[in-house]
């Protein structure tokens, strides 16, 4: 994972927030300087939100700049971003608001976390141990970090966003293309080579929903772009939705119930559990930290729309 929250300039008040808040013990004020220790940093943007003085920010790419490097540019939008609407339909009237800043297509990807989600279920159903699933960088980082042990127990799936992409790449190999990721959290700007560097990503760029949501409304109108969302796609990224105790799969929410649940986990205490699905968010993904609605309402407005999704 690339380190993607930094400090930038001058306005600490060594109010120590920052520090007290991280829950990786990755932050420490030398010379009234804020130093994030990359190697512990797991990206979860809890300093962020603890900042009152706004000095610990991300980078972001200049869109406009970029989409005329390209011929052809793609938009991939989060299934969370339906938590933040009130209807089905409003999900394409914002994808026609998207194209609207100049791609040339927008593309979701419920399809795929759906297949993932089913084949979890498949994967895990009866097995020895716990298994984990988890499309969240900053648990996968924390698993890494804090819990090597328990690398195996992850389900090897990859990120529904990238395996999107690397289908899009297959599909245009002949032309010049770019793709965008809009995130929901900052874990998921990791994904991308632009604008922290990971190169081994189909992925070009990342930019946040919050960053171009003043400029969406601008666009919105009537007009809509088709999308189908997949049912199976939105229940596996809100933890109230997720799995089914029939199943012996559940969802845990947080980083410190998840901590807890990974210990138990590593000590061989949990008996009744096949799969755990971990959210660094609360409610999940539709608790991402760009997100402009908030997850209590978001996932009152995704139950209301389920039935409209396809399965």
């Amino acid at each position: 994972m690339k380190q993607v929250i930094s400090y930038l300039g001058s306005g600490c008040k060594n109010c120590i927030k920052c520090v007290k808040s991280c829950p990786m013990d990755a932050i420490s004020i030398v010379n009234e300087q804020v130093i994030i220790d990359e190697d512990k940093c797991i990206n979860c943007d809890i300093c962020i939100q603890a900042c009152d003085q706004k000095v610990l920010r991300i980078k972001n790419i200049d869109l406009e700049s970029t989409l005329k490097k390209h011929d052809y540019n793609i938009a991939l939008i989060p299934t969370a971003i339906l938590s933040d609407l009130k209807t089905y339909d409003e999900i394409k009237n914002i994808a026609h608001a998207i194209k609207e800043f100049g791609f040339d297509e927008v593309v979701q990807y419920s399809d795929i976390e759906g297949l993932l989600y089913k084949q979890g279920l498949k994967d895990s159903k009866n097995g020895e141990e716990v298994m984990l699933t988890s499309f969240c960088p900053t648990i996968n980082k924390l698993i890494i970090n804090d819990y090597p042990t328990l690398i195996d127990h992850l389900l090897p799936y990859d990120y529904p966003v990238e395996i999107a992409a690397k289908k899009l790449r297959q599909k245009y190999a002949q032309k010049d293309i770019a793709i965008y990721s809009l995130c929901e959290c900052v874990g998921k700007l990791t994904l991308a080579k632009q604008p922290f560097g990971n190169e081994d990503s189909n992925i070009d760029y990342a930019l946040s929903v919050s960053q171009m949501f003043p400029r969406i409304n601008q666009f919105k109108n009537d007009s809509q772009e088709e999308l189908e969302i997949n049912e199976y796609g939105v229940k596996s990224i809100v933890g109230d939705l997720y799995g089914d105790k029939r199943l012996s799969a559940i969802s845990v929410e947080g980083l410190s119930q998840i901590r807890k649940a990974l210990d138990l986990i590593e000590f061989d205490q949990l008996k009744h559990v096949d799969l755990m699905a971990l959210f660094a968010c609360f409610q999940g993904c539709i608790g991402g930290y760009y997100l402009w609605s908030n997850p209590f309402e978001g996932c009152f407005n995704i139950e209301s729309m389920i039935d409209d999704c396809n399965g």
